[in-house]
């Protein structure tokens, strides 16, 4: 299998985990508004949506920050980035991605040990919702996994082409005038 082929099917799966990211944040809208009117008109509260929505902003955030990393829509100094020469953009590169690849090792490492011994012990959240730890935060591991993929896949992309920052600016940009964005196929520069 080529790394073309390798960064691509990465990207698809990221792209579908952003999505799911995306139908999270929809759904958790439409219950908030539900709980600010029941609240306001109806004089009852929903706590459930509280424990929800603090259980799908984890979710969203590391299911959707792979996706995020690969299109490079990341908060970044583009200012500082795209003064620099050419070689000097490369080694600050590829030095941010050999520390995105561990800091988010160690992340999934250090949470997925938590996550095991939630489920060994059948630890409980202590909420309104009483479900097992394990459900709403063993996607830490898991997402934190996938961005150590896709600092390596960066990481690659770094060393392999001529001018990474151009082709990740390309995918930055890609569908900012129609708000379409590509999907699978999508190599430019890869």
């Amino acid at each position: 299998m080529n790394f073309s082929r390798i960064y691509s099917e990465f990207e698809r799966i990221a792209l579908y985990l952003a999505m799911f990211s995306a139908a999270l944040i929809m759904a958790m809208s439409l219950w908030i508004t539900y709980d600010v009117i029941t609240r306001t008109f109806f004089g009852f509260a929903s706590p459930w949506a509280f424990d929800l929505s603090e259980y799908s902003l984890v979710w969203i955030t590391f299911l959707g920050a792979p996706w995020v990393l690969m299109q490079d829509r990341h908060v970044r100094i583009e200012l500082l980035v795209d003064v620099l020469p050419r070689p000097v953009q490369r080694v600050l590169g590829v030095g941010v991605c050999i520390v995105g690849v561990f800091m988010c090792a160690i992340l999934a490492w250090r949470t997925g040990v938590a996550a095991i011994e939630y489920y060994e012990r059948n630890v409980m959240m202590a909420r309104i919702w009483r479900i097992p730890r394990i459900w709403p935060y063993f996607v830490i591991p898991l997402g934190s996994g996938l961005l150590s993929v896709a600092f390596l896949l960066r990481l690659a992309l770094y060393l392999r082409e001529q001018d990474p920052e151009a082709s990740l600016r390309s995918k930055a940009s890609a569908g900012q005038e129609s708000g379409l964005m590509p999907i699978g196929n999508d190599t430019d520069g890869v």
